[in-house]
C-alpha cells in the first residue's frame, strides 16, 4: 500500500496564492491592498489581512511584511507570482548588465546596510516600486516575504549573490528557460 503525502503550504506561500486570486475578482479588495504599505492608510487593509489568516496584526513588523508585500502585488496587478528574487530584480533594472550602475547598486547597499526588519520594511516600499517598472522582472513575492519574515544576515548575503550573479543555478535555469 502507498501513502500519498502531500506537501502542506508554508503560510507565506498561503498569503500569496490567496492574494494573487482575490486580486483577479476583488476590486475592493485591490484598492484596500495597494494602500497597505502606508502607515496612515494601512488599516484600511487590516480587515482583508485578517480574512486571509495569516499576519499577526498585533506584531508589527509581520504586520508591516504581508501589508508590503500585498500592496506590492496590487499594485503590479499581477497574474501570477514571479521566480526572481530582490538581488536579482535589481540587476535585471540594470540598463546594460555588463556595465556598472550607480543608482541600482546605491539601492541594493542601501537594504544590505538595513539593520532590522522595520528598517528594511520602510526602504524596501520605494525600492520594490523601482523594480516594478522593469519591464523584465517579476519578483517571487513568496520569497520576498519570506525574506522580510527571517531577514537576517544570511537573506543579505543571498541578495548580493543574486546580483552579482553568483545566485541560485535553479533561478539562472529558469530565466533562460523564460527567455
Amino acid at each position: 500500500m502507498t501513502e500519498t503525502v502531500s506537501k502542506s503550504k508554508t503560510r507565506t506561500e498561503l498569503f500569496v496564492e490567496r492574494v494573487i486570486s482575490r486580486l483577479k475578482t476583488d476590486n475592493g479588495f485591490r484598492a484596500a491592498m495597494t494602500r497597505a504599505d502606508h502607515e496612515a492608510t494601512a488599516p484600511q487593509a487590516w480587515r482583508f489581512l485578517l480574512e486571509l489568516g495569516n499576519a499577526d496584526l498585533g506584531n508589527d513588523p509581520e504586520r508591516q511584511a504581508f501589508a508590503l508585500v500585498g500592496a506590492a502585488m496590487a499594485r503590479e496587478r499581477t497574474e501570477g507570482n514571479g521566480t526572481q528574487s530582490l538581488g536579482r530584480a535589481l540587476f535585471c533594472c540594470k540598463a546594460d548588465p555588463k556595465e556598472a550602475d550607480d543608482s541600482v547598486e546605491r539601492r541594493l547597499r542601501r537594504i544590505l546596510a538595513c539593520e532590522n526588519r522595520s528598517e528594511l520594511i520602510a526602504v524596501l516600499r520605494q525600492i520594490i516600486r523601482y523594480v516594478q517598472k522593469a519591464e523584465k522582472v517579476r519578483l517571487d513575492y513568496e520569497r520576498l516575504l519570506c525574506d522580510i519574515l527571517y531577514f537576517s544576515d544570511r537573506v543579505k548575503v543571498q541578495w548580493a549573490k543574486d546580483y552579482y550573479g553568483k545566485g541560485s543555478k535553479d533561478e539562472d535555469a529558469e530565466e533562460k528557460e523564460a527567455e
